[in-house]
């Protein structure tokens, strides 16, 4: 069956669309490496502010990441399109990753997961805690949120974080790199687009 064309693209941007160097990362809000890829992956994007770079993320769930899905429904539901508010929430939500692993959920309810994440939404933006959870339950909200997946499929991505740099998949960073080992590799490729 083929994916039917979403509204927007996958993923959240952050730089120039036209960038000539782009990151893309497929990140799970309940893995571990993710939250720790994360930081770094801000870090490397403030370096590279004012040269051609942009980081395009796009949070799937894997199946084993019980609560992941609903916290990327609230991430959708809040920032609504807007990227700004996506990382700043998902960096929120990675600072309290530990309230909702898998061992902190094993006797909690649906209902209970819901309200973790009108919890955060609430602390973390003031928005109105019935408008959000509506929100959530949405039918766009939904299909925006189900999108990264469907296109991580395309790209045979089955892991996270998993990154790619110009398209290129077999990239030597990973959730453990710091920002002199991802300088290793795109200030050679800024240069050869200088000469």
């Amino acid at each position: 069956m083929p994916i039917p064309i979403p509204r927007r693209p996958s993923g959240f941007l952050l730089g120039h669309a036209a960038a000539e160097i782009t990151i893309d990362a497929f990140i799970d809000i309940q893995c571990v490496h993710s939250r720790m890829i994360w930081p770094t992956l801000l870090e490397v994007l403030h370096y590279y502010q004012h040269e051609p770079v942009s980081l395009r993320v796009h949070l799937i769930t894997l199946s084993n990441h019980r609560q992941a899905w609903d916290m990327s429904l609230g991430l959708f539901a809040l920032a609504d399109g807007d990227s700004n508010k996506f990382y700043d929430f998902a960096t929120f939500i990675y600072e309290r990753q530990a309230q909702f692993l898998n061992d902190e959920f094993l006797y909690k309810s649906h209902h209970d997961l819901i309200q973790l994440v009108a919890d955060f939404a609430v602390e973390h933006a003031s928005v109105d805690r019935e408008v959000f959870i509506e929100r959530m339950a949405e039918h766009d909200i939904y299909i925006d949120a189900r999108t990264p997946i469907r296109y991580a499929a395309t790209k045979a991505v089955w892991a996270t974080p998993t990154l790619f740099i110009n398209n290129a998949n077999n990239v030597p960073v990973d959730h453990n790199s710091n920002l002199a080992q991802w300088r290793a590799i795109i200030d050679p490729l800024l240069h050869s687009h200088q000469l």
